[in-house]
């Protein structure tokens, strides 16, 4: 019996695992592990985010759960890391991007899946999960996890006609995992978004899939 109120109490005082971001303007949340860095929109895009001017961005925060965090992991120049990155993003749709923002342009946003795909052959993508009929919190949408060919991504990539070798893609495959809503009446976009090696994404599995699910926007 002492010994369980020992466990107990050790585990009552240990750290928590997780910790939340917020936004309780645009009414969005998710949570990822404590020892994961999250940057500020003015640190990410290296621009005060309370200027006075127009932006269609609402909301910006980089992720980084390399234990040395550098905002430039946010966007790095070779995308296959050994730790995950990503960014959560509420954005404001207008104009013709409000009149296009179908399933399709979703799901291209950040990565143009199809046309690598379409492209360099199925060789170079490769959907794992895909649900676009997503509802979540009364907001509609897309998830996916997805595996590319590196090369694809940084633009040396060509037809997946061999196997490795200059002119040929990679074999390092890139794994990423993203969750896209809009609202109702299709006026914000609301992303959360990761990615990483697909040896590191093995490694990292949960606290990916923990943080993507935890995506929520309040009506």
């Amino acid at each position: 019996m002492v010994g369980l109120v020992v466990v107990l109490l050790a585990a009552a005082c240990a750290p928590p695992r997780y910790e939340y971001v917020r936004n309780t303007e645009a009414r969005t949340a998710f949570r990822i592990p404590t020892e994961w860095t999250v940057f500020e929109e003015s640190t990410v895009s290296g621009v005060d985010s309370a200027a006075d001017t127009p932006d269609t961005i609402d909301w910006l925060v980089g992720i980084d759960a390399n234990p040395k965090p550098n905002v430039a992991n946010v966007y790095p120049s070779a995308f296959a890391t050994d730790f995950p990155q990503g960014f959560a993003a509420v954005l404001t749709l207008t104009g013709e991007s409000r009149d296009v923002a179908s399933l399709q342009v979703l799901r291209n946003l950040l990565i143009p899946i199809d046309q690598i795909r379409d492209d360099l052959g199925s060789d170079a993508v490769r959907v794992l999960e895909y649900d676009d009929a997503l509802v979540r919190d009364g907001y509609r949408g897309l998830q996916m996890v997805v595996q590319v060919q590196e090369a694809a991504l940084l633009g040396d990539g060509q037809p997946a006609s061999g196997s490795g070798g200059a002119g040929f893609l990679s074999d390092t495959y890139v794994q990423m995992n993203q969750v896209m809503l809009v609202d109702d009446v299709t006026q914000h976009a609301y992303i959360l978004f990761l990615l990483c090696s697909a040896d590191c994404y093995a490694r990292n599995r949960g606290d990916i899939h923990s943080a993507i699910d935890s995506w929520t926007v309040l009506p």
